[in-house]
């Protein structure tokens, strides 16, 4: 999928078709899109919503995605003792923090000159997360797993971290049913109740900082890691006071987003989103996330009644927008 990026602070821009409108979820510019532009976002999500019903071959699956990665546009850095690293990437987001390049199986975030302090914010916080000694969902392989760092010729870093190759960016997907968005709902509630655990705030939680697995139903919160700290303390950047209940509000915009949404606030029962799953989204958050994870449990079963895997097939191709 190509992207569309924020000329004012490099961010990616939600989508609205129907006011044929891109807006910035950080600085709040808004763009009027061109034709061409409209027709080819309508075209992919469209497309990307045609799949979700689809059966589709695991083994032809994986020889798509093999096409599609020989596609990949290739960046090298080198680094300050001369040795030279290529990231071979689909999805590239520039944000005033970080550039992110999202290859197949790693992500890369590259850090100014100057920014070096970003970094090392990421590796301390994500440092500091512990795990219940009854974690039986491997909750760790939800969060970054940090695999290198590098001081580069220009004075820049960088910072990878390792995915599995059928976790993509939650940016790449808009407009979903109800029922997708229920599923990613839950998988944010289990990774605030770590963070709740660890008395950690994440003040960007979003569908920038977020990757999903489509086909096991798994979201990791992997990118924003140098605002996150403890509760009741500064966020780094000494622009807000960090409470817990800051991760689950993050928590209902971002499934306002998938929904298509702007905000929490904007979304509204329709024939795909139940009054249940909107009343949800558009609630003030509970005192902790225990509590919230329990109270969208109850709003779930009032919105679905039985629990069941729906399946959200897809490939790479669809969800790069890379024609083979």
């Amino acid at each position: 999928m190509k992207n569309l990026n924020c000329k004012n602070c490099g961010a990616a821009m939600m989508f609205d078709s129907s006011a044929m409108t891109a807006s910035c979820r950080f600085c709040g510019t808004k763009y009027v899109l061109s034709r061409e532009d409209t027709d080819y976002f309508n075209d992919f999500y469209s497309t990307l919503s045609g799949l979700l019903g689809a059966g589709k071959n695991e083994e032809e699956r994986k020889k798509r995605a093999e096409k599609v990665w020989e596609m990949a546009e290739e960046k090298v850095f080198e680094c300050s003792d001369g040795t030279e690293i290529g990231i071979r990437y689909l999805h590239f987001q520039s944000l005033d923090s970080a550039e992110i390049y999202t290859a197949r199986r790693n992500i890369a975030f590259h850090f100014k000159a100057g920014d070096q302090a970003k970094a090392e914010r990421f590796r301390k916080t994500v440092s500091l997360i512990d795990y219940p000694s009854a974690d039986t969902k491997h909750l760790a392989n939800f969060f970054p797993n940090i695999i290198g760092g590098f001081t580069l010729s220009d004075g820049s870093s960088l910072l990878v971290i390792s995915k599995d190759e059928d976790e993509y960016p939650l940016c790449l997907f808009s407009g979903l049913d109800g029922r997708h968005a229920a599923w990613i709902i839950s998988r944010i509630e289990n990774l605030c109740c770590v963070l709740e655990y660890n008395g950690i705030v994440h003040p960007q939680i979003n569908p920038a900082a977020l990757y999903i697995n489509p086909y096991l139903h798994q979201a990791n919160l992997y990118g924003g890691w140098w605002l996150a700290g403890r509760k009741n303390s500064m966020s780094a950047d000494g622009k807000m006071f960090l409470k817990m209940q800051d991760n689950l509000t993050g928590l209902r915009n971002t499934a306002a987003n998938v929904l298509g949404f702007e905000k929490a606030s904007d979304v509204c029962e329709n024939m795909k989103i139940p009054k249940a799953l909107s009343d949800f989204i558009r609630s003030a958050p509970c005192e902790d996330a225990y509590d919230d994870f329990s109270y969208w449990d109850k709003m779930l079963i009032r919105a679905y009644g039985e629990r069941k895997f729906i399946e959200f097939e897809t490939d790479d191709e669809q969800i790069y927008g890379k024609d083979t």
